[in-house]
């Protein structure tokens, strides 16, 4: 079976397990069956807002406004097929392998522009997109809410240059006032 794995690093011939510094994973190589959920990863960020609906759907929220093309617009990436392993375990994710040996690549393609190319699997309906506009209320309080323990569980509010603090204090002003308050800030 071939398996994806996206990169902002091209020219990769072996993809070697890492340890991510913004999602509390051991050092583990995650590779995927589906081309988009593979894309997500293009980029090095934060947060990657994609799901599954009870159908076993993959769709992307939008956690923000026009957050899918300041993430992904512009941005080229490259998209590493490889072949299932020996040894590759399923996680809780579906669609979801990791190793920890590292994995000789197949194929590499060029994705010029990643949010050209998450429209393009959206047209072919492998992926549902949903913008900002589109997000309902109950989800919206969840996202103020999420950011708001996450903002706390991580202690941003001590950090305030903490390149992730100063995206979350940009992102979600709403959920960076409810942590200070919640501390009994001001």
């Amino acid at each position: 079976m071939i398996l994806y794995h996206c990169s902002p690093t091209p020219g990769l011939r072996v993809l070697e397990p890492r340890v991510t510094p913004y999602f509390d994973k051991p050092r583990q190589l995650c590779l995927t069956e589906l081309r988009p959920m593979a894309l997500f990863y293009g980029i090095r960020h934060f947060e990657y807002t994609y799901g599954y609906t009870r159908a076993g759907e993959l769709y992307y929220m939008e956690q923000f406004p026009g957050a899918l093309a300041e993430l992904y617009g512009g941005k080229s990436a490259s998209l590493y097929l490889c072949e299932e392993r020996e040894g590759m375990e399923t996680t809780a994710i579906p669609h979801e392998r990791v190793t920890t040996r590292p994995v000789p690549v197949r194929e590499e393609i060029l994705i010029p522009d990643l949010l050209a190319a998450l429209r393009e699997q959206e047209r072919q309906g492998t992926v549902r997109l949903i913008p900002w506009e589109q997000v309902d209320e109950a989800n919206r309080r969840w996202i103020v809410d999420a950011e708001r323990r996450e903002i706390l569980d991580r202690g941003l509010l001590d950090r305030p240059e903490d390149p992730m603090a100063r995206y979350l204090r940009e992102k979600y002003p709403e959920s960076w006032a409810l942590a200070w308050e919640e501390r009994g800030c001001p």
